[in-house]
């Protein structure tokens, strides 16, 4: 009688035996499924991260080829320098970039049209392609005053900006977070220039302008900002009259 119980016992206890086992095995391929499912998401979120990375950072195998200008050698004129930037998607990266390029020493023997020291203190983009770029005050204090280096100094950025990035429509140049007049008393600053390439000259072009040319051209760039100045001034403001 004992052992027809300890055997009926027994076979009670095997059908639990063999769920548990079960049991065992669900849970182990639960977990292999669980770890298959988040080494798929880390992939997944690991693309999506170099995704973003290469849209908005640095992507080095993809350059911005940026057009910088510079003074020639004698002083008279601006001339093209091309530039691989690092290339960012994001617009204000990408013009980030060439303004820091472009306030950087030129190669040899070009000269720069920036006073010594001037940096880049904000960047600011309007929703119709205006950039505002400020300046740091050695592009004031430190310049020469010349109407000529002047306009050089002014249409380097802008043609810089607005050629190197096409989003860009004009440029206002600020100095420590403030709009001025002028650089150094010729060009009016007091709203966004689009570019001009009336100061550039092509290096292996035979009929550059001659330095009496580029005089007269700054002399007549001059007096036209103080007209603009003039009219600006005894303008007055108009009223609308509709309803």
């Amino acid at each position: 009688m004992p052992a027809r119980r300890r055997r009926s016992r027994r076979s009670l206890k095997r059908p639990w035996v063999g769920a548990s086992i079960v049991v065992g095995l669900l849970a182990v391929a639960l977990s292999v499924v669980v770890l298959l499912v988040v080494q798929r998401w880390q992939a997944d979120a690991g693309a999506g991260a170099a995704g973003d990375e290469g849209a908005g950072g640095t992507n080095t195998g993809s350059p911005l080829a940026a057009t910088l200008y510079f003074v020639t050698e004698d002083g008279r004129a601006l001339t093209r320098h091309e530039a691989d930037l690092p290339f960012g998607a994001d617009l204000l990266a990408r013009a980030r970039a060439v303004i820091e390029q472009q306030l950087a020493p030129p190669p040899p023997p070009l000269l720069s049209p920036f006073p010594e020291d001037t940096s880049l203190l904000a960047l600011y983009l309007a929703s119709d392609g205006n950039v505002f770029v400020d300046l740091s005050e050695e592009v004031t204090t430190g310049h020469s005053g010349g109407s000529l280096d002047e306009l050089f100094t002014v249409y380097a950025l802008v043609n810089a900006l607005t050629i190197s990035v096409p989003e860009i429509t004009a440029v206002q140049i600020m100095v420590e977070g403030r709009e001025v007049d002028t650089l150094a008393g010729h060009v009016d600053l007091r709203q966004p220039l689009e570019p001009s390439l009336a100061w550039v000259v092509d290096p292996d072009a035979p009929d550059n302008p001659t330095e009496t040319d580029t005089e007269e051209s700054a002399e007549t760039a001059a007096a036209d900002e103080t007209a603009g100045e003039e009219v600006s001034d005894d303008a007055q403001p108009e009223t609308d009259e509709r309803t």
